[in-house]
């Protein structure tokens, strides 16, 4: 985070005489609009405490609510893939979505709706291809993120923190890109590990929705996870119902619930930085009216203060 947007890492732990029974990392942002606060890694659906016990739990709280007092941020984001109790106030509008996995990809594609088999066959009448790979993909991938992103009217990650993270986690990211012909169509970054796939970054050139590019690309990372014996696939997170809930939902994937709770100071509120919020309306809407090439130079100035 520091070498992608100069925010700043705290790396919390909880010892027991000689061992580590707890971690738990916490990313300060800060900006004029929304101030400081902390967050247990922006960008990402879940990854909060890590912990033996609740006792260690407890500590690692504590801890986060003292840093918050320290820096003077306005509040700690804690976002958990389970909940830590009912005493912090949460947020739980948003949910992930899994599909488990069997070994063979022909159970899974026999497994789906014809609908969605039907629409995978015709992304592939139209001669759409897929390509998998790393670094040497990154600019066929953005071209496809940044116009994505300028479509939903939400700002961009710059093309340097895709670079970082290639880079970083060469092993474990791959990107997927769709073409047709020479032209990328849609595209994803896949992360994956041995227990999960994880996509936290897709999307689609709607211009040319009526080649189901989506649906191609979202079926080959279905199938090479297959191939790979990884046994989850995780679409990564949605808000309940939207339209990206309903095309995750249409795999045959469960809704997982997410657990964002907040440290606040007294008197403090929950913050709604929500990019479908009423309050955000009005600049979202700006935002989608902006040509994709300004978008790309200003989005990055302002994701990097936003978790």
């Amino acid at each position: 985070m520091d070498s992608a947007y100069g925010n700043r890492a705290y790396y919390v732990t909880a010892r027991r005489a000689d061992s580590t029974v707890g971690i738990l990392l916490l990313i300060r942002q800060k900006s004029l609009l929304f101030g400081a606060h902390l967050c247990s890694l922006p960008y990402f659906d879940a990854s909060g405490i890590l912990a033996d016990d609740a006792q260690a739990q407890g500590a690692l709280v504590a801890e986060a609510r003292r840093l918050m007092q320290e820096l003077g941020a306005a509040w700690v984001e804690l976002r958990e893939s389970a909940p830590l109790g009912e005493s912090l106030p949460s947020r739980t509008d948003k949910v992930t979505l899994h599909v488990a996995l069997p070994a063979d990809p022909a159970q899974l594609w026999g497994d789906l709706d014809a609908k969605v088999r039907n629409q995978v066959r015709k992304a592939q009448r139209e001669g759409l291809t897929v390509r998998s790979g790393g670094t040497e993909m990154l600019d066929r991938f953005y071209a496809i993120y940044v116009r994505t992103m300028r479509d939903l009217g939400s700002p961009l990650h710059s093309r340097r923190f895709f670079r970082l993270i290639l880079g970083h986690f060469a092993q474990e990211v791959r990107l997927f890109v769709v073409s047709s012909g020479d032209r990328p169509v849609a595209a994803s970054l896949v992360l994956r590990d041995r227990r999960k796939v994880i996509v936290p970054w897709a999307g689609s050139d709607w211009r040319v929705r009526f080649l189901c590019a989506n649906m191609l690309l979202y079926w080959t990372m279905l199938e090479d996870s297959c191939k790979q014996g990884v046994p989850c696939f995780d679409f990564g997170r949605s808000t309940r119902d939207s339209g990206t809930y309903r095309f995750k939902a249409q795999w045959g994937a469960r809704e997982v619930p997410l657990h964002w709770h907040y440290l606040l100071p007294p008197g403090g509120e929950v913050p709604d930085l929500r990019p479908d919020s009423p309050k955000y309306r009005l600049a979202t809407a700006v935002w989608r009216r902006l040509p994709v090439g300004v978008a790309r130079l200003v989005g990055p100035c302002i994701i990097g203060k936003l978790s």
